[in-house]
């Protein structure tokens, strides 16, 4: 197997049937002209810029030949390939005010004019399918809501930078104050409270390098960061394919390439986070438990309402911060990409605070790649539900984890054998354009929707309560080295034998499809849990070290705040570019590295400003009451109030 394997990836390397003189027929499938030139430089009255899709039709076509129309024939061999574009449909810019100059009609019938006979030498027709204008000033007016936006934005910012200067001259006058330390109500509420938004604070804690013993989940932070950069590394090639490229031939011959049959794995690295989230949420609720002996339903609600804090602070402002995008950045690609954002996040906005957008993405969702929060938001419903049920009887959770895995894999493939759906999506040049690809239901189903991603989380529920049990367990060596293999062979194998896979003919059937494609995530994520249980019982050696190297815990913390501010950096750039872009794999190497730079630099502020701030104030209102009953107890035995 492994040597067909390796025979497909040399063959695929350097085999393609296409050459660069076939593409040379076929009309430029992207073209812009110069967008600034045309609207800001311009000396016509009204400058119009206008962005078109063309539909290219033979001239002929009762009758027709190779040798007469070898453009039209060239243009359906390739078309033809789906892992190709769609070279009969052509995306173009053009700056209609100058080409229409001379035009007395409508701007639409110039346009279509221009182009039933722009392509008559090669016994084409263009007819215009699609077409949106803009002028110089803007088609998005600021309104009221943009600016109520802004000046609750200025007086955060303003509150927690006077808050940080407060404190840290407060900080200075004691350090030379040898009298006795106040313990009024005001020192134990008011300076608390303030001390949570505290920039400095939180920027020391960011970046500390010492931690206590009780901080037993410091290899977390370093799979939080390696997932996260890979899957932004993910959405960087994503968007290299999604906007307009200067040479197609380059990249779709790049596309036929193995290493792009990896790229659908990526629902594989999103369910890493909910493995770590449940293995946390089931870790704390068994580590209470043991101390407790109890555990009230209280603590449930509690432990919601925090999470809901925690998620909602900083993704309430990234859905604000879109209202503004579209004034501050304009281009020719910013209307599909930014305009729809914010057209979709004006409509939609609810729906990810209350954390159900990925129900709703068939028809365009608020911040696409948000939909993991409310998965994981209503798997920790959920999971909580579930812990707080068994509580009495640990075993009952076991059991009943095994059931919704075991649903989880009959669900899955009753669904993808019905819909003839495959178990991985092969990501193409026109499925990558615009994203077109999460509008498929096929993608939705294994990605996004929350009852394939049930495994995930039932496994880190179920290692969290091995890991209380066995907390300070001895191994015999023979248990270390079958743990060492299997999570080996369950976490990189089962992408590899998914990539290998889809290079044969198993991967066009319906039931092979359906069967593996509801047991390989599962296999994947079974292996991840191993993996995060083995290294809390001190079996990784070398690789825990790694794992917990100091710089790691700060990157770890940035990583979320990272997550939600990359895909705005992405639009952002796309938005920006003039003209299409040079396709090359060192290229995206290097604008990979750029956006990853720029998205863990931004979310230093992010995480300082807003998410840092929210978790600790959502850790103090989920205690204040337990907090209060202490202070009564204490007032109450030296006879007066604290």
């Amino acid at each position: 197997m492994s040597l067909k394997f390796v025979t497909i990836f040399v063959v695929q390397l350097s085999l393609f049937v296409l050459t660069t003189a076939d593409y040379d027929l076929m009309p430029d499938l992207f073209h812009l002209d110069d967008y600034d030139k045309c609207l800001y430089y311009s000396s016509h009255k009204d400058p119009t810029y206008c962005s078109l899709i063309v539909q290219l039709l033979p001239e002929n076509c009762g009758n027709m030949s190779e040798d007469i129309n070898r453009a039209w024939n060239t243009i359906q061999k390739v078309s033809s390939d789906n892992r190709k574009y769609r070279h009969d449909l052509l995306r173009h810019g053009v700056c209609a005010s100058t080409l229409c100059s001379q035009y007395n009609g409508t701007i639409y019938n110039c346009l279509s004019n221009h182009y039933e006979i722009k392509y008559r030498n090669l016994a084409l027709v263009g007819k215009v399918n699609y077409i949106r204008c803009e002028m110089q000033n803007s088609n998005y007016k600021s309104t009221s809501t943009d600016v109520v936006i802004s000046v609750l934005a200025g007086l955060y910012i303003l509150f927690v930078l006077s808050v940080s200067v407060w404190l840290q001259l407060n900080k200075n006058k004691s350090k030379g104050d040898k009298t006795k330390v106040r313990t009024s109500t005001t020192t134990f509420s008011d300076q608390k409270f303030l001390a949570i938004f505290s920039f400095c604070d939180n920027m020391n804690y960011i970046f500390t390098t010492e931690h206590n013993n009780q901080d037993y989940m410091l290899f977390l932070q370093a799979m939080r960061f390696i997932t996260s950069f890979c899957i932004i590394s993910g959405h960087v090639m994503g968007f290299s394919m999604m906007t307009p490229v200067l040479n197609p031939y380059e990249l779709e011959k790049d596309i036929e390439k193995t290493y792009y049959l990896f790229f659908p794995q990526g629902k594989m690295l999103v369910s890493i986070f909910f493995v770590i989230s449940s293995w946390l949420l089931s870790v704390q609720f068994f580590k209470k438990l043991k101390n407790d002996g109890q555990i009230r339903f209280r603590y449930v609600l509690q432990s919601i309402i925090k999470r809901y804090i925690r998620f909602t602070s900083g993704l309430t402002v990234i859905i604000l911060h879109t209202s503004w995008l579209n004034h501050l950045f304009r281009g020719p690609y910013a209307e599909p990409i930014l305009g729809t954002e914010y057209n979709v996040c004006r409509k939609k906005w609810w729906t990810n605070l209350l954390y159900i957008n990925n129900f709703v993405i068939s028809d365009g969702a608020c911040l696409m790649h948000t939909w993991y929060l409310s998965v994981d938001f209503q798997l920790t419903v959920l999971g909580l539900f579930l812990l707080w049920l068994t509580q009495k009887q640990p075993k009952y959770l076991l059991l009943t984890s095994g059931f919704v895995i075991a649903f989880q894999i009959i669900f899955m493939f009753v669904y993808l054998a019905m819909n003839n759906f495959k178990f991985a999506m092969i990501v193409t040049a026109e499925m990558a354009h615009y994203f077109k690809i999460t509008f498929l239901k096929e993608w939705q189903a294994t990605w996004t929707s929350t009852y394939s991603n049930l495994a995930p989380f039932a496994f880190g529920l179920c290692f969290g309560y091995l890991y209380i049990r066995y907390e300070k367990h001895k191994y015999a060596k023979i248990y270390v080295n079958l743990w060492r293999i299997l999570t080996i062979l369950l976490i990189l194998g089962t992408p590899l034998l998914s990539a290998y896979f889809m290079t044969t003919t198993m991967y066009t059937n319906r039931w092979f499809n359906a069967a593996y494609g509801s047991i390989d995530k599962i296999l994947f994520d079974l292996g991840i849990a191993l993996f995060i249980f083995g290294l809390s019982q001190n079996l990784g050696g070398i690789v825990k070290m790694c794992f917990e190297w100091a710089p790691m815990h700060t990157l770890g913390q940035l990583s979320f705040g990272a997550y939600l501010i990359h895909f705005s950096i992405l639009e952002i750039d796309a938005s920006l570019r003039r003209t299409p872009h040079y396709f090359s794999v060192f290229l995206v190497v290097c604008e990979n590295v750029k956006i990853l730079a720029i998205s863990y630099m931004l979310s230093v502020i992010f995480t300082g400003f807003v998410l840092l701030p929210m978790a600790r104030l959502s850790k103090m209102l989920a205690t204040c009451k337990e907090a209060n009953k202490q202070l009564k107890v204490v007032s109450k035995n030296k006879g007066k109030l604290w």
